[in-house]
């Protein structure tokens, strides 16, 4: 399930961009697994790729885009190094967001499901359309929604390092995490804040506003 982003959420659907998939370059399908933590996460900070009408293009003929260890096309069961064999298509969205660090495009918002391939068995979750959907995510090359307002509960591996409370957030320099005001090379324009958290802290109930 969600990494980043807790399932505490309050936001308005009219808040939320329905535009853009996950852009992969730098994953393998194999860390697309719902076990594990990364880029692919839900409540990753991301901003729209340049070049990204084209990119995903090329998951499915060539190595750039996916490592050879994790094409898409592979991914689908079929190439065309099997002879009689043919393959069905893959659908996905050409325009891409990327996650976002404050030297980097403006920040548009955060990921509101996780791209996996995998779950926690490493079983593909393109036969597990249900668990998918219950682990809060889509598949690689699919619409991931990305929130731009609201209010939600983030992990602490949302941010740079542990926020308090009333701390103006920001974009970290760390690509796709947001961090304290004030934080060293963090950028300096205020998309949210923080209004309470957890003893441990470990929870963090947020308001965001890119």
């Amino acid at each position: 399930m969600a990494k980043r982003i807790l399932p505490y959420r309050d936001y308005s659907e009219h808040d939320v961009v329905n535009l853009f998939s996950l852009d992969t370059t730098s994953l393998t399908l194999a860390d697309c697994k719902e076990a594990s933590s990364g880029a692919h996460d839900s409540g990753v900070v991301v901003a729209v790729s340049a070049g990204s009408a084209t990119l995903p293009g090329d998951m499915y003929d060539t190595d750039s885009g996916l490592a050879t260890s994790g094409k898409l096309r592979d991914y689908l069961g079929a190439t065309f190094n099997s002879a009689h064999i043919g393959y069905n298509a893959y659908p996905f969205n050409g325009m891409t967001v990327e996650p976002e660090d404050a030297t980097g495009d403006k920040a548009i918002g955060i990921t509101l499901r996780e791209t996996l391939a995998f779950d926690e068995n490493g079983e593909k979750m393109l036969y597990y359309k249900q668990k998918l959907d219950e682990a809060q995510g889509v598949l690689p090359g699919q619409t991931v929604p990305v929130l731009t307002r609201g209010l939600v509960m983030l992990g602490v591996s949302a941010f740079e390092a542990a926020p308090s409370v009333g701390n103006k957030l920001v974009v970290s320099s760390v690509a796709g995490k947001l961090a304290a005001e004030g934080t060293t090379d963090a950028g300096t324009t205020v998309v949210g804040s923080v209004l309470s958290k957890d003893a441990g802290n470990d929870k963090f109930l947020c308001r965001i506003s890119f």
